[in-house]
């Protein structure tokens, strides 16, 4: 598996460069985020690779960073999701915009881009949201012990219900801000109120 690449950038486009290294010029496919930071043609580039192999073909894709390596990697995770549709669904936001729009379950925003119909935006919801709501340091923990379980199965209950995480949190914080122990039920109610 090749999993870095440092070599003099030959040649710079929007979807695709060429990183030239031990006399071999290695193409790279990019995303839009990746292609901002790079610098100009002839400069040395060292960046993060995902080697992708089929019975068809064997492509190299290359990233600035671990956070949109990861996302690129659970996205062809995806059933019906190659890596030409993860790489364009990358271009389309920064990779910290895309993990807060997919965990608000923004189908429009997945809808809009080149190839993707409503049916695959929802399975792209449903079989990443579980991965960035545990990834995501800014959201309320779910399976720390500090948490007490009446408000992690509160928080799980909104959350199944469709509210947006953001909203679930501010809800129960004010919910316990208010100082009495109450059930996981009791939860639930109080913070329906504010979150209706």
């Amino acid at each position: 598996m090749i999993v870095t690449i440092k070599g003099t950038l030959t040649h710079k486009m929007p979807d695709e460069i060429v990183i030239e290294t031990g006399g071999l010029g290695y193409a790279c496919n990019i995303s839009i985020n990746t292609y901002d930071q790079l610098p100009k043609p002839g400069d040395e580039v060292s960046l993060l690779t995902y080697f992708h192999v089929t019975e068809n073909s064997q492509s190299l894709f290359a990233f600035t960073n671990e956070t949109e390596r990861e996302l690129f990697i659970m996205l062809i995770g995806v059933s019906g999701i190659g890596p030409k549709t993860a790489i364009v669904l990358l271009s389309a936001v920064s990779p910290s915009e895309f993990k807060k729009r997919l965990i608000a379950g923004e189908v429009s925003m997945l809808t809009a881009l080149p190839g993707i119909g409503p049916k695959t935006a929802r399975r792209i919801i449903v079989e990443l949201k579980d991965k960035f709501v545990k990834l995501s340091v800014d959201d309320l923990p779910r399976e720390d012990s500090d948490v007490k379980p009446e408000i992690s199965d509160a928080y799980d209950a909104l959350l199944a219900l469709g509210f947006q995480m953001k909203d679930i949190r501010n809800a129960i914080i004010t919910v316990q801000n208010n100082g009495k122990e109450i059930d996981t039920e009791e939860i639930i109610k109080q913070a329906l109120v504010k979150l209706r």
